[in-house]
């Protein structure tokens, strides 16, 4: 999606930690000054009063700005059905929010509302974890697996880079080979592949189109070693594809993107994808 974002929607629900969101989209609003559409859920019958005047606070702030911001409210059982559903009667180009999950036993995925929207949005999601500082994107992180799909991030990648005048990493882990030579012996470690000429290919792919991009290889686990790297390296955004299936086989996102969800130390540009994998042919 390389293309004027024109509508924005935040859902809040009126806690510190929901308004994160509205921090970490600034620099969209810098870019694109987009209408922002800012959508509380009330999940009973009574009027919500108190979270109707936290949408309004928001939304002078926002116009105070010269933003055009809007709010609604809709009543449901299902605050995710009503997310989903605004976002398809607005038309909006991305949802950013927050969410509220907790490492353990106690929350096991990433907050549950935030889960069942990036099961089903059709558009990309900002997501933010509380505590966590947004709206500095100097340096954005594209996390890459060799495969097409987890390439189609790229272009708007190079356009948020090109708008903040930001750095580009291109991020990939190689993972070892680990095997037993038989029972009872020590485990062998191989090398794995070097991903830096794969990146180094993507790299001067984007040089092409005038946006300069860092390779990064790396190697060990994929979620531990991206959110490493995206803690020292200063990351303001980590941008990514999920191949996230819905059903029994895979319950979420897939394991890397759900532990990158759950501690990533900035926001998570992040886009949904249903199609079958194609691998590239490394250089």
């Amino acid at each position: 999606m390389n293309k004027q974002i024109e509508r924005i929607m935040v859902p809040l629900d009126g806690s510190p930690e929901s308004a994160v969101a509205l921090d970490s989209v600034g620099p969209f609003l810098q870019m694109h000054r987009p209408q922002v559409l800012l959508l509380g859920v009330m999940d009973h019958e009574e009027y919500n009063q108190k979270l109707r005047d936290h949408l309004d606070l928001q939304c002078a702030a926002l116009r105070a700005r010269g933003l055009k911001a809007f709010v609604a409210l809709r009543e449901g059982p299902k605050a995710a059905a009503e997310i989903l559903g605004f976002a398809r009667e607005r038309d909006v180009d991305l949802i950013a929010m927050s969410t509220h999950g907790r490492g353990g036993l106690a929350r096991l995925f990433v907050g549950s509302v935030t889960e069942e929207v990036l099961r089903h949005a059709t558009v990309p999601l900002l997501v933010c974890r509380p505590g966590m500082t947004g709206g500095d994107w100097n340096r954005i992180l594209v996390a890459l697996d060799g495969s097409e799909r987890a390439e189609e991030i790229l272009p708007e990648a190079a356009q948020f880079a090109r708008a903040q005048k930001a750095g580009l990493d291109l991020v990939r882990v190689a993972i070892p080979i680990v095997t037993s030579s038989g029972v009872g012996e020590v485990p062998l470690v191989f090398p794995s592949e070097d991903p830096i000429p794969y990146l180094r290919k993507v790299s001067g792919q984007l040089l092409a189109e005038g946006v300069h991009a860092r390779p990064v290889g790396l190697e060990g686990r994929a979620a531990a070693e991206i959110l490493n790297y995206a803690k020292e390296s200063g990351t303001g955004l980590l941008c990514m594809t999920t191949h996230g299936r819905t059903g029994a086989a895979r319950v979420l996102l897939g394991s890397v993107a759900e532990e990158i969800l759950r501690h990533a130390p900035c926001p998570v540009y992040l886009r949904r994808m249903t199609g079958a994998p194609k691998l590239v042919e490394s250089a």
